[in-house]
């Protein structure tokens, strides 16, 4: 017989285990691991009691239901972790940003990121301006109706807030130096009233080699507006990498989502989504604010200063 004994709850005294499992008819292993699992339910409790921190707020389960309902209420398609978990700070839901990562990633809620290899490159600064209207990024990307029309489209943004300043699309054939240059006109008369000689206030113009971008008349049209011509590195598209990334924002959520007529239908559906961009869309640099809110806080504060 063994000498092992395991003591009574009830009365204190220690009864031999095998003869506690004859009369039971439990065999020994199933007693011992019976044991271990107990003894491993109780280390649990007390981790779980030690636990540093405030309880959550919410469970999982409800965390991931007001994950949903963000993401349902957004205008936009492609919110990320970030962004999720800013909103339901907005909302007064507090959960760790890991937490929410987590649940949305169990849920499928994630989008597939693409890693990128390190490569040396020529430029190694940043093209963020500690500012509004330092920089403007300006370039165009073509699209199509379901006609199979092609139109393009040019815009331009601030390098600061992101909030685009002018927008516009035309026929394929008519997307020459002259519509490269109507968006920035635009953004000229939103920020200084007119579009006269001189009133650019050297604002950079950021943008590609583009056989629009390289023209004289669009050099020529920069200079008399008094704006700084800036191309991009030769090969590094991340140098204009303002307009870039909001160009990838605009087809994902607006012109790979929507079927246009024809070109007054792409400005109508197009003009709208900017304007929910422009004053909906959170930027994490600015402390989650929108373009048009950065702007207004960056011209509020000017004018305190002045």
């Amino acid at each position: 017989m063994r000498l092992s004994k395991e003591k009574s709850q009830t009365t204190g005294k220690k009864f031999p285990i095998d003869l506690l499992c004859r009369l039971a008819k439990v065999p020994r292993s199933s007693f011992y691991e019976y044991r271990r699992q107990l003894r491993q339910a109780r280390q649990e409790r007390k981790r779980a009691r030690k636990r540093p921190g405030p309880k959550t707020q919410v469970d999982d389960a409800q965390l991931l239901m007001l994950v949903r309902k963000v993401l349902a209420e957004s205008p936009f398609a492609t919110e990320g972790v970030k962004k999720v978990h800013a909103l339901l700070r907005k909302r007064g839901i507090k959960a760790g940003r890991d937490r929410v990562n987590r649940v949305m990633r169990e849920a499928g809620l994630l989008s597939p990121q693409r890693v990128r290899t390190a490569e040396k490159k020529a430029h190694d600064g940043t093209i963020i301006p500690e500012a509004i209207n330092q920089i403007w990024g300006t370039d165009a990307t073509m699209f199509g109706t379901e006609t199979g029309d092609l139109l393009w489209l040019f815009a331009v943004i601030d390098h600061y807030s992101d909030e685009v300043l002018g927008w516009h699309i035309v026929e394929v054939g008519q997307g020459d130096r002259f519509a490269a240059l109507e968006p920035i006109k635009q953004a000229v008369r939103k920020i200084r009233g007119s579009v006269s000689k001189g009133v650019g206030g050297n604002v950079a113009i950021r943008h590609d080699w583009g056989p629009q971008y390289v023209a004289k008349d669009f050099k020529n049209e920069l200079r008399f507006l008094g704006l700084r011509n800036s191309p991009a590195f030769v090969h590094e598209p991340e140098t204009n990498g303002v307009i870039e990334r909001y160009f990838k924002t605009l087809k994902l959520e607006c012109l790979w989502v929507h079927r246009f007529r024809d070109v007054e239908h792409a400005r109508q559906i197009v003009g709208e989504w900017i304007e929910t961009y422009n004053t909906q869309w959170i930027i994490e640099r600015h402390r989650y604010c929108t373009p048009r809110e950065v702007r207004r806080a960056s011209e509020g504060a000017k004018a305190i200063a002045a």
